[in-house]
């Protein structure tokens, strides 16, 4: 969207004022679902929303973590399928050593 052009906005029937505007979240790494499930959490705890609302949304964002984790453990078996994982290595690019153990 470009920086002059503006969202429509509603007006609250209520009070006249305009509604907030809704927040775009994204979710797509494990860091923003975790995020997310921590704000569920306060607005449970704050009574923002009911229990019943929140373990709903908790419920997704569970779905949303097996969906990303699912996702990346797909592709390191591509690429460990297709001979492209390079070992770990340590610091100054040299290989890292065995820990007996």
């Amino acid at each position: 969207m470009k920086e002059n052009q503006r969202q429509p906005e509603t007006i609250d029937g209520t009070t006249g004022e305009p509604d907030k505007p809704k927040r775009r979240i994204d979710l797509s790494n494990l860091r923003d679902v975790r995020l997310e499930l921590a704000q569920v959490y306060r607005k449970i705890d704050a009574g923002e929303i009911n229990s019943q609302d929140g373990s709903r949304r908790a419920f997704v964002l569970k779905v949303l973590h097996d969906v990303i984790v699912s996702a990346d453990v797909e592709k390191r078996i591509e690429a460990l399928e297709n001979g492209t994982v390079r070992k770990p290595q340590g610091a100054y690019g040299l290989p890292m050593r065995q820990l007996n153990g």
